[in-house]
């Protein structure tokens, strides 16, 4: 599409085990999925935010491929996506 950037074919990147147990929950989530292009690092919240640069596929008719940024938050060995957290980087 005349205009658009074309994404690069990204490989995931090598996760610690810390950030690699927060990004695990990724895996069951329906109508998309994600692949870890880099770990920004942690944030002490109330638990821990995760930041993770992200690609992300919408399970649409054509697929829709974007790179975003998102935050997955872990506290007591729980982690949930912080779907307000998710941002498309243009």
């Amino acid at each position: 599409m005349f205009g658009k950037m074309q994404l690069a074919e990204f490989k995931a990147c090598e996760l610690e085990q810390e950030a690699a147990s927060a990004w695990s929950i990724l895996d069951g989530l329906v109508g998309a999925t994600y692949k870890p292009i880099c770990y920004l690092g942690k944030q002490q919240v109330h638990g821990t935010l995760y930041w993770f640069i992200a690609e992300q596929v919408l399970v649409t008719h054509p697929p829709i491929r974007r790179v975003i940024k998102l935050a997955i938050h872990g506290f007591n060995g729980d982690y949930d996506l912080l779907e307000s957290s998710i941002e498309e980087i243009a």
